[in-house]
């Protein structure tokens, strides 16, 4: 028995849409391993009047179960499905279960798995790490075309997060018709976004939020995995114990949404992550778990979606700017948006408003970039002693940050001081090594508007030579 097959506690995970209604999408997730067959309703319900396929039904609801994949021998879709389905979400499943193994059983950041399932040297060959997964679908569908309002329509991800406040508030700056997303997990995650959605549907139009108990699948699924140990998962971290397919599920269940307003833009959060930090693992690409707010996972939904008929393209505004220019430029252009910040996901509701929990490596990682662009933590509800144990508590935590961006935070603030040279480029503004010209990856008619006002809260412009981040800010765009 190879080490896939060993894993593969799951026989068969099947899909299948129940109902379809006005503001509803629901559908059953069968989980079988032996004779045991275990079956969860997942429900999507929308604050807006919907007309949904069976076909898009399905693939929404598809898309929370991809995180569990690796696990299962056959992945069967219920529904209809076109060749061009089939193929992305066979795609999805290779990549998900490849970013899975490395990232969640090699690269382990907790110990969320019993240690008789963690594979040995032996076992990291190109088969175990692809995963055996099976996709196969029970009936057909032909992709149908659709039309966009035009292509100054933008879907916001939103959250309370920075990427996202900022995103939002650039493209309502740039004259872009912006309808903010919400999706709202129906645990404690949404303290997350609670804060921002309320103001942004008492102060702004468009505003969409979709309701779903993804969250409570994927507790049904972790209690339903032998291989992993219940009493880890149920620890409090600063990650998920398998998730790593959280993005697609967002998109694909915004899709409804984005065919009945006719949106031409779906616009995420992607800040820039250093290429020089995400090296092969052996040999094997991968993306260090966050594939889903990768420039690839952009460009192949953007190139799907096309192909079946949605003209919508996915992209972000702030891909090329470190989360510390994206802080700085929240704080100083738009500071009612960055009041609505919790980018915390243990945010807690205290006397009406959603407290940070002020210790995980997020919340220490906003106060630091706050306090180096000359902001006030208590503005978001950090407390006076979380602001002043900040050092010690950055020195005790693994944090999630670029090396370059770490330790320029720690030396603006104060942390580190002896024989540090500050790295220049993490301020500035990044050309990625497949980029010919800066902000490429940004459609044309946004690309000069948003430039130039992430200019202003920038150190310059950067492209990579010889592994080195070097100032280039002679360079014109063509």
């Amino acid at each position: 028995m190879s080490y896939a097959q060993k894993i593969s506690v799951f026989d068969e995970i099947r899909i299948k849409p129940l109902q379809i209604g006005k503001r509803l999408i629901s559908g059953t997730v069968s989980i079988k391993s032996g004779d045991l067959l275990k079956e969860y309703r997942i429900i999507f319900s929308y604050s807006d009047e919907i007309n949904v396929s069976e076909n898009l039904a399905g693939l929404i609801l598809t898309m929370p179960v991809i995180n569990f994949t690796l696990f299962t021998n056959r992945l069967i879709l219920d529904f209809p499905v076109s060749d061009l389905d089939l193929r992305n979400v066979r795609e999805l499943v290779r990549i998900n279960n490849r970013e899975v193994f490395i990232n969640k059983l090699l690269r382990r950041r907790y110990e969320f798995f019993k240690k008789e399932y963690l594979p040995e040297e032996s076992d990291i060959t190109a088969e175990n790490i692809d995963g055996i997964t099976e996709v196969a679908s029970s009936g057909t569908y032909t992709d149908e075309a659709h039309t966009g309002t035009g292509n100054n329509s933008v879907a916001v991800l939103s959250s309370g997060g920075k990427e996202s406040l900022l995103s939002y508030g650039i493209l309502r700056e740039t004259g872009a018709e912006t309808h903010a997303f919400y999706f709202n997990e129906s645990g404690s995650h949404w303290f997350t976004a609670k804060t921002a959605f309320h103001y942004y549907s008492r102060n702004f139009e468009n505003v969409h939020k979709v309701w779903s108990n993804v969250d409570r699948f994927y507790r049904f699924c972790l209690r339903n995995l032998p291989i992993i140990d219940q009493a880890a998962i149920r620890k409090k971290t600063d990650t998920y114990p398998l998730q790593l397919f959280i993005f697609p599920v967002y998109i694909m269940s915004m899709i409804p949404v984005v065919l009945k307003y006719g949106i031409s833009n779906a616009v995420l959060g992607d800040e820039f992550d250093d290429p020089r930090e995400m090296t092969d693992f052996r040999g094997f690409r991968h993306y260090y778990g966050i594939f889903d707010q990768s420039h690839d996972f952009n460009s192949m939904i953007s190139r799907y979606f096309r192909a079946k008929g949605i003209p919508l393209e996915i992209w972000s505004a702030v891909y090329p700017v470190s989360g510390s220019v994206v802080e700085k430029m929240l704080i100083q252009r738009y500071p009612d948006l960055f009041r609505l910040q919790r980018s915390c996901h243990s945010c807690r509701p205290v006397d009406g408003q959603m407290i940070p929990c002020g210790k995980c490596s997020k919340c220490l990682g906003i106060m630091m970039f706050t306090m180096a662009a000359g902001g006030d933590p208590k503005e978001i509800l950090y407390s006076d002693s979380e602001i002043s144990n900040l050092g010690e508590l950055v020195s005790r935590e693994r944090m999630r940050l670029d090396t370059d961006e770490l330790n320029l935070m720690k030396f603006r603030l104060g942390f580190i001081r002896d024989h540090f040279v500050p790295p220049e480029h993490v301020e500035g503004i990044h050309r990625l090594p497949d980029e010919e010209t800066f902000f490429q990856k940004i459609p044309g008619n946004f690309r000069d508007k948003i430039s130039n006002l992430i200019e202003q809260y920038s150190s310059g412009k950067f492209v990579m030579e010889n592994e080195e981040w070097v100032r280039k800010d002679e360079l014109k765009e063509q």
